[in-house]
């Protein structure tokens, strides 16, 4: 059943960002957001140390939900918030930092601006690519009411006794596009509990929530961190099936009842996601 979404003003009225004050936040229409195939990535740049983090974790996942599950979210742990032993204290000893998340803080400077923010399908405004949590709902809406340029298929298979993970990727252009294209490949994992800042009380215990739940973390690029073409020379065509594959192996600590792959196919030039997909590494029975 299609279910008509508005997005609440009050979810955007929770933030006292460290780069900026408290905002406003323009109201949404009402819209049906269960008929579309356009998926949107959001990417939360965020750390253990950063008090405000916290509640724009929450808004993603508030988007996620009113959005009819068309967002598809990755944490990226990443900049001077992330670092291991936060301010010296043994109680930020996790090191959630990856090699595809510290290049993609670098490029788009992310951690430059100041946390929490994030990205929305890589698209670059009058202002860059950078956007803080109170633009992120009035940025998703209208990428939701485009039809899908692509359509991603995840196929994943787990083995248990080599603690290995095999997928496969498909990718299906729906309109002729020009420019090359490329897919990247990640897994993110959910309910890892860690100790976090944090300022709002409503969220959990203040200043530091020993118990916090890090969902959605980025754990790694399976293919790099800018992945690789769809075809060999970038260019994709309409009525062609660009299927790939990835094998691998977790490291102890990653639990794969937790974690997702997620993919998404790219513009090579101009950075912009033009669609993203998600799927667990073990599908609940």
């Amino acid at each position: 059943m299609k279910t008509k979404y508005i997005i609440p003003v009050l979810i955007l009225f929770s933030f006292l960002l460290n780069s900026c004050d408290k905002v406003s936040a323009p109201y949404i229409e009402s819209r049906d957001y269960c008929s579309g195939n356009k998926k949107v990535l959001i990417e939360d740049y965020t750390g253990h140390g950063c008090v405000n983090c916290p509640g724009a974790a929450v808004l993603a996942h508030d988007l996620k939900e009113q959005f009819c599950d068309r967002v598809v979210i990755i944490g990226v742990h990443a900049g001077y918030f992330a670092k291991p032993n936060f301010e010296d204290n043994p109680l930020f000893a996790a090191d959630y930092n990856t090699e595809a998340g510290n290049e993609w803080d670098t490029f788009f400077g992310n951690s430059a601006m100041g946390n929490p923010n994030g990205l929305i399908d890589r698209v670059k405004g009058p202002g860059g690519y950078v956007l803080y949590p109170q633009s992120w709902a009035e940025t998703v809406d209208p990428l939701l009411m485009e039809p899908a340029d692509a359509l991603i298929t995840i196929s994943n298979e787990f083995n248990t006794e080599s603690n290995t993970l095999t997928t496969t990727v498909k990718t299906d252009f729906q309109e002729a596009v020009a420019g090359n294209y490329k897919l990247l490949v990640c897994v993110t994992q959910d309910n890892i509990i860690s100790p976090q800042k944090n300022k709002d009380p409503e969220i959990g215990d203040t200043p530091i929530d020993e118990n916090y739940i890090h969902n959605h973390v980025l754990r790694g690029s399976l293919n790099g961190a800018w992945g690789e073409m769809l075809s060999s020379g970038g260019t994709v065509v309409v009525d062609v099936t660009y299927e790939k594959s990835y094998t691998k192996a977790f490291d102890a600590d990653w639990i794969p009842a937790d974690c997702h792959v997620v993919a998404f196919v790219f513009n090579e030039e101009t950075k912009t996601v033009v669609q993203v997909e998600e799927a667990p590494v073990i599908k609940e029975e």
